[in-house]
């Protein structure tokens, strides 16, 4: 979710409250100003009432309403005017209802009188109530369409340096050679988060640049006395006069050579496919590239005893470099064989979703979900260094693809599944 829509909501949210405040504080007050106005119209029917008894006695002056009773007390000390407020039933109205009484004692020729005047309140819940909850509907529609279009207006104009910094983030590749470059902003944060994102930048460049020459240059040095001393090794073994027990010790030696000179050609590759920047790359017809592979591997399967059987399907292509899907197939025949039975049988099946490649075999040593990881092979007796699944995942997260493993059945069954075309 976007950030300006996370204001949005917070601020509709925080108005709905409010705004409920409000219409509960203004229900109350509407709600007392009934029956304020009724207790002070009760009272002046009071004075009206103690204006009219010295024209008259006690109880023959006219009263001014119905409501409106008049008694002389025995006494004529003062006392306190009664309000009473309560439901009682309402015979004129027929329902219940929100009675007020208000009684006043007024000191009138010398007696002391209880003037009691009564009415029905209606409330504004009976009236009011539905006008009132359609204005502050109104009012929150109103308000959350102003808060939405003035966020959107708002935030495009205070964002607008984050998000330009956001595309040059997106845009930033680490192969190129020259520096970041951010927009300016009057903004200290955005100042200050471009300041940092331009230092890391420059460092994650720096550090590329020194892996990137650290991974030609060990391939590069490595390689020379690796092929030196297996050229030496190999002029040993056919010289005369070694005993049988120096020439098992050269062999060995000459095969830790062969496996060290593999495992320092796969890390170097997989070191340059690690800070590999995928660009975009021709569609690589997989329905001719797979089954040419298989039969570059025949003469291996056929030494094997393996019996090889496919399905694929025509005019599969798919988003590849031809190089790295060349290398993909390549290790994955290579494992399939490998880690196969005398007289196994390996089945590989393309269609435009995927590819899987499945083959019999012994249960791996290993948990499945660790068999990604750089040296990490599914059965350790196999003279295997355990790199090959780590390249096959990384080419294909290149591109998107994803890639899975599972072994069910004697059947070891590795699969790639290829990611949409871009429309």
């Amino acid at each position: 979710m976007k950030l300006n829509y996370r204001y949005t909501i917070a601020y509709a949210v925080i108005s709905f409250f409010v705004l409920s405040l409000g219409f509960t504080i203004v229900y109350a007050a509407l709600s007392r100003s009934f029956t304020q106005a009724a207790i002070g119209k009760l009272e002046h029917l009071n004075q009206v009432a103690a204006a009219r008894l010295p024209s008259a006695p006690a109880y023959a002056a006219p009263l001014p309403g119905p409501r409106v009773r008049v008694r002389l007390l025995p006494d004529t000390l003062r006392r306190p005017r009664t309000v009473r407020v309560r439901q009682e039933w309402d015979a004129a109205l027929q329902t219940q209802a929100l009675v007020v009484r208000v009684t006043t004692y007024p000191l009138v020729g010398g007696g002391r009188y209880a003037i009691t005047s009564q009415t029905s309140v209606i409330e504004p819940s009976d009236v009011y109530l539905t006008g009132l909850v359609l204005v502050f509907a109104w009012t929150f529609v109103f308000l959350l369409a102003l808060v939405v279009i003035l966020s959107e207006l708002i935030s495009w104009r205070i964002l607008r340096p984050f998000n330009a910094t956001l595309r040059g983030i997106q845009q930033f590749q680490l192969s190129q050679k020259k520096p970041i470059e951010l927009p300016r902003s009057r903004t200290a944060e955005f100042e200050e988060l471009n300041d940092f994102l331009v230092r890391m930048t420059a460092r994650a460049q720096s550090d590329y640049q020194g892996l990137q020459e650290f991974s030609e240059n060990a391939s590069h040095e490595l390689q020379t006395p690796i092929a030196s001393i297996k050229a030496k090794i190999e002029l040993l073994m056919d010289s005369d006069g070694l005993a049988e027990k120096q020439l098992r010790l050269l062999a060995a030696m000459h095969d830790e050579l062969e496996r060290l000179a593999k495992i320092n050609q796969a890390l170097t590759l997989l070191a340059k496919l690690e800070h590999y920047e995928a660009r975009p790359a021709d569609l690589t017809d997989f329905s001719q590239l797979a089954p040419a592979t298989e039969a570059a591997f025949a003469d291996l399967a056929e030494m094997k005893g393996l019996r090889t059987t496919q399905h694929v399907a025509p005019g599969v292509r798919v988003p590849f470099d031809a190089a790295l899907a060349q290398l993909l197939l390549n290790n994955l025949f290579s494992n399939a064989i490998r880690h196969n039975l005398p007289g196994g049988e390996i089945h590989l099946e393309l269609s435009a979703a995927g590819l899987l490649l499945s083959n019999t075999g012994h249960a791996p040593t290993a948990p499945v979900e660790e068999l990604f990881g750089r040296f990490k092979k599914g059965n350790a007796a196999l003279d295997s260094i355990g790199i090959g699944l780590a390249i096959v995942k990384r080419i294909s997260e290149l591109y998107g693809h994803r890639v899975s493993y599972e072994y069910a059945d004697g059947w070891h069954h590795l699969r790639v599944v290829f990611a949409p075309l871009a429309t």
